[in-house]
């Protein structure tokens, strides 16, 4: 029976797939102006940090299951590669989300501080692309161009690479990361609970 409650169910699926669009949406509507102006594009993962902390402590809390974590991480992959996003954003999507499932997989998904942490390594995900850019720029300049991105929008970004924009960056998203998994913690509690929205 246990075993039976382990296994992600149709709903499970049809839940992930929405959370999902939800997760990808908020991070989108604060990290997409990141991603407009070239100089400020390596805030993206700040940006993307602000909204969904909510939306991810209420997800683990409606699918508490191994593996829903790595679909999401999977899709968001997926629709990152269909989109023409650097493979560093999309597999740094994938990879942090499997192992923010193993985090919030040792506390079975209930444990507040397990799942915080979980929150911040996920957020570490759209990293991938900005960590190719510092540590290989060469091949990250040449991918980019070839999914179509402009030389200028690439030379401007250059011009304020520096390990402090890496810094920032980092701090800055975890950060933000933890205020946000924090807020979602106290909705969960006082709100969603309450609301009959989460258990």
């Amino acid at each position: 029976m246990n075993d039976k409650k382990k296994v992600l169910t149709a709903k499970d699926l049809i839940t992930t797939g929405i959370f999902s669009v939800l997760l990808l949406f908020a991070a989108m509507l604060t990290g997409g102006p990141f991603c407009a102006v070239p100089t400020l594009t390596f805030y993206f993962p700040i940006g993307a940090a602000v909204l969904a902390g909510p939306i991810f402590m209420l997800f683990i809390s409606k699918v508490p299951k191994h593996g829903a974590l790595i679909i999401v991480g999977a899709l968001l992959c997926i629709l990152g590669t269909l989109t023409g996003m650097h493979w560093g954003m999309n597999f740094g999507f994938l990879i942090c989300a499997t192992i923010a499932s193993i985090i919030a997989g040792v506390g079975n998904f209930k444990e507040s501080g397990l799942n915080l942490i979980a929150y911040i390594v996920y957020c570490i995900g759209p990293m991938g692309t900005y960590f190719v850019f510092f540590f290989n720029k060469e091949s990250w300049i040449s991918f980019m161009l070839k999914k179509g991105t402009q030389q200028e929008y690439i030379d401007k970004m250059s011009e304020v690479a520096t390990g402090t924009t890496m810094l920032v960056m980092v701090v800055g998203t975890i950060v933000v990361a933890i205020l946000s998994g924090l807020l979602g913690l106290r909705l969960m509690h006082k709100q969603f609970v309450k609301a009959g929205i989460a258990a």
